[in-house]
C-alpha cells in the first residue's frame, strides 16, 4: 500500500537510509585523514571499497533528497493544483542553512584558533583567497570553492550541500511547468552537453592528471566543477518518486524478489571490488539505489528493511553526524597521536578500535545536541510553511524534510 498523499507522508526505513549514507562518508574520511593528514597512521584509503565508499555516501543523499523532494513537489501539485514556491524555499532554508552556516562560520573564525583542530600539514594556500572563499560560501556556492581555490579545513564537505540548493533553484519549476516534456528537454540538453564538456576534459585532456598550474583555469575549473556537480543522482531520485507517486505498471517487475535479489547481489559486488563507470560511475550506482528506495518505499515484500528505532534515531540527526564528523575526526586523531609515546601503537588494531569508537560517539554527541538545541527551533519554525499548515501545526509534512548530505 502507498503512503496516502497528503500533508502527512512517511516511508518506512528512509531514515535507516539516511544513516547508512552518513556512516558511509564517516568510514571515507576516517581513512583518508589519517591517509592526507596522519601520514604516519597506517590506512586504508588505497582499497578502492573504502575510497569509493564516502562518494557511495553522497550519492545516495543525492538519489534520496531527489525522490523526497519530487514525491513532495507531487503530493503538493495533486492537492493544492500547483507548488507554493515560495514556502517551498523557505522550508528548504529554514532546514539546511542554520547548520551550514554555523558550520562555515566556525571553520573561518574559530576552528583555525583551536590548536588541537589543527592538521599536521595544512597547506599554507589553505588561508589564501580567505574572502573570496567566504564570500563563495555566504553565497552558498561552496561547490565552486573547490575548482577555484582549497576548501577550508574541517567545511570542504559542504559542497554538497551547495549542489543540492542548486537542484532546488530548478526542480520545482520543473515540475510546475505547463510544458513538462519540452522543458524537460531542454534541461536535459543542457545537461547532455556539460556533461560532454566534463567528458572531453576529463578524459581527453585529463587535466586531473597533471598539475593545475600546466592546465588552463577554465579547462581545470570547469572539470572540477562537473566532477562535483551529480545533480543527475537527484534527478534519478526524482523519477523514482515519479513512478512509486503514479503507481506506475513497472512496480510490479521491480518489486518482484527475484529482481530484488539480483539487483542487490550486483550492487552487493560492484561496490565490494570498486567497480567504476567512467564519467557516469555515480549516475549508475544512483540506479540501483534508486531502486532500493522505490521498494522501500512502495513494496511491502521488500525483502530490505531499515526500520528500527536505532535507524529512525540516527536518521534524524543524520545531517549532524554529516556536519560535525570532520570535527570529530581531527580532534580524535589529534588527540590519539599526540599522546602515543610509542610510534608502534599507531599501527595498532587497538588504536584503530579506539579512534573510530570515539570519533564515532562524539560525532553522535554533537549531532544530538545541535539537533536537540540548535535545530529543532529552527524546525519548528519550518512547520508553519507547510502546505496547509495550521496555526497550531498539526499538519506537517517533516517526514519530507531531508537532512542533506548532507
Amino acid at each position: 500500500m502507498l503512503p496516502v498523499k497528503t500533508d502527512s507522508v512517511y516511508f518506512k526505513g528512509f531514515n535507516g537510509i539516511r544513516f547508512i549514507a552518513a556512516s558511509a562518508v564517516i568510514i571515507h574520511h576516517i581513512e583518508e585523514y589519517k591517509s592526507i593528514f596522519f601520514l604516519h597512521i597506517d590506512n586504508l584509503n588505497d582499497r578502492p571499497i573504502i575510497y569509493q565508499l564516502g562518494k557511495f555516501g553522497v550519492a545516495l543523499f543525492f538519489v534520496l533528497s531527489g525522490f523526497l523532494i519530487t514525491y513532495l513537489l507531487l503530493a503538493e501539485k495533486q492537492k493544492t493544483g500547483t507548488v507554493d514556491i515560495a514556502k517551498f524555499y523557505i522550508r528548504r532554508m529554514l532546514r539546511i542553512w542554520p547548520l551550514y552556516f554555523l558550520i562555515v562560520l566556525l571553520s573561518f573564525f574559530v576552528f583555525p584558533t583551536i590548536g588541537i583542530l589543527q592538521m599536521p600539514i595544512w597547506s599554507e594556500t589553505t588561508f589564501h583567497h580567505f574572502y573570496e572563499k567566504l564570500t563563495l560560501y555566504l553565497l552558498v556556492l561552496p561547490n565552486l570553492v573547490v575548482g577555484l581555490y582549497e576548501p577550508m579545513p574541517l567545511s570542504g564537505h559542504v559542497w554538497s550541500i551547495g549542489v543540492e540548493e542548486q537542484f532546488y533553484l530548478f526542480w520545482p519549476w520543473l515540475l510546475l511547468s505547463r510544458h513538462f516534456k519540452r522543458t524537460l528537454v531542454i534541461i536535459g540538453t543542457v545537461g547532455l552537453v556539460l556533461a560532454g564538456i566534463f567528458f572531453y576534459f576529463r578524459f581527453v585532456l585529463n587535466p586531473y592528471h597533471i598539475a593545475k598550474e600546466q592546465t588552463h583555469p577554465v579547462l581545470f575549473f570547469v572539470s572540477m566543477f562537473m566532477a562535483q556537480f551529480r545533480i543527475g543522482c537527484m534527478a534519478i531520485g526524482g523519477l523514482g518518486a515519479y513512478l512509486v507517486f503514479k503507481n506506475h505498471p513497472v512496480l510490479e517487475v521491480l518489486h518482484r524478489k527475484s529482481v530484488q535479489i539480483i539487483m542487490y547481489l550486483f550492487l552487493a559486488a560492484f561496490i565490494a571490488t570498486g567497480f567504476r563507470v567512467p564519467g557516469i560511475n555515480y549516475e549508475f550506482y544512483a540506479v540501483f539505489f534508486c531502486f532500493l528506495l522505490i521498494n522501500l518505499a512502495s513494496n511491502p515484500q521488500s525483502i530490505v528493511q531499515f526500520e528500527n528505532p536505532l535507524m529512525k534515531f540516527m536518521g534524524s540527526i543524520s545531517y549532524g553526524l554529516y556536519i560535525y564528523h570532520p570535527v570529530a575526526i581531527t580532534l580524535v586523531l589529534n588527540l590519539l597521536a599526540g599522546r602515543s609515546s610509542n610510534p608502534e601503537l599507531l599501527h595498532s588494531v587497538t588504536f584503530n578500535l579506539q579512534a573510530y569508537a570515539l570519533i564515532i560517539l562524539l560525532t553522535i554527541l554533537l549531532s544530538y545536541l545541535s539537533y536537540t538545541y540548535f535545530e529543532k527551533p529552527f524546525l519548528r519554525l519550518k512547520d508553519r510553511f507547510m502546505v496547509g499548515a495550521s496555526t497550531d501545526r498539526r499538519a506537517t509534512v517533516s517526514a519530507f524534510e531531508v537532512p542533506v548530505i548532507k
